[in-house]
């Protein structure tokens, strides 16, 4: 049986993009043959609009992952109403208006829900409140889901740690010395190596993004942690 994937959140050299190569393996006579990859234009998740009309269009899927997010340097004294909106637009609201769309077009359909989290949701980190307390609401928000919407639906959230060679992690790398006045070295520093000796890898998120679109029903509501034990 086909089976229809959507990945949201691609195209930016992340974790939405390793999801498709992975899936690129698999060949097209793989059941998992049908994908759907949504540019920004295309998929806006801060425009309720926009989601709901590709999903008329494009949907009902059996597989989303939604990959979409933003981060954000700011410190307390500095950020506004508007800075915040941003980070939750995309981390958190997004995430829950594309169930909720999915739900109104298709009440009836299943569908295994994959969500990337962030270890970053138990670390507060200076200078990063949105994006912290976001990914602890999207937390709590794949929690509520999955409690909510079973058992038609099965939401998991997948939290990594810094994640090797993605774009949010470039920028970040480029940006945090200047904001905290420290050299790239004294960064890397803070920020520390996982016990396995290095970050984690897209490869690996993805991976572990496909296992909770095919793992155990049970998973729903959890949240799968990959950090490489830090």
């Amino acid at each position: 049986m086909t089976k229809k994937t959507l990945v949201i959140g691609a195209h930016t050299d992340g974790i939405g993009d390793a999801v498709i190569a992975m899936r690129g393996e698999l060949g097209p006579s793989h059941p998992r043959n049908t994908l759907s990859a949504p540019t920004r234009e295309q998929f806006d998740v801060r425009d309720e609009f926009s989601i709901g009309k590709w999903i008329d269009l494009h949907g009902p899927f059996d597989e989303i992952v939604y990959s979409a997010g933003v981060s954000q340097l700011k410190w307390v004294d500095d950020i506004t109403w508007r800075d915040i909106d941003r980070v939750y637009d995309v981390n958190v609201t997004g995430a829950i208006l594309v169930a909720a769309q999915h739900r109104r077009w298709y009440p009836d359909h299943p569908v295994r829900y994959a969500v990337v989290v962030s270890d970053a949701a138990h670390t507060p980190m200076r200078g990063s409140i949105a994006y912290t307390t976001s990914k602890a609401a999207l937390e709590m928000a794949v929690r509520n889901m999955g409690r909510e919407m079973a058992p038609l639906w099965t939401v998991v959230g997948v939290s990594p740690g810094v994640v090797e060679g993605t774009g949010m992690t470039r920028e970040l790398a480029e940006k945090i010395p200047t904001f905290r006045g420290w050299t790239e070295d004294q960064a890397r520093e803070y920020e520390g190596t996982p016990p396995i000796g290095r970050r984690v890898t897209k490869r690996e998120v993805a991976e572990t993004l496909w296992f909770a679109l095919t793992g155990p029903q049970a998973l729903n509501g959890s949240i799968i942690t990959i950090n490489g034990g830090k």
